[in-house]
């Protein structure tokens, strides 16, 4: 989902006559998600919502106590709490309540 703040970049920017290739650069957009933001500003991104909402806070707890491995907190979710969570809706969780904090990598290193 894109926050708001980056939908009024992406206009802002191509008011000032900047290519689309540049703007998803820039952004780290993908130049499909810019085109559908200029044909339609307004319209916001399907909106999903986990059916493991409910357990954020746990999340956040187990993440602590297990130091930021998000493996052994899958792992403590099914044996200390009988919740399953996919490995990827929970890594996905994290990075949506900023919970975990995406690593770095290439697409970070400046040009």
């Amino acid at each position: 989902m894109i926050r708001q703040s980056k939908k009024d970049a992406i206009l802002e920017l191509k008011n000032t006559g900047m290519s689309l290739r540049k703007i998803a650069r820039t952004l780290k957009v993908s130049r499909n998600t810019i085109t559908k933001i200029l044909k339609d500003p307004d319209e916001a991104a399907p909106h999903r919502e986990s059916r493991h909402e409910e357990h954020v806070p746990l999340i956040r707890d187990l993440f602590k106590e297990c130091k930021g491995n998000a493996v052994r907190v899958a792992e403590e979710l099914e044996s200390r709490h009988q919740i399953t969570i996919p490995y990827q809706s929970l890594t996905w969780i994290m990075r949506k309540h900023e919970i975990r904090k995406r690593k770095k990598d290439a697409r970070d290193i400046p040009f």
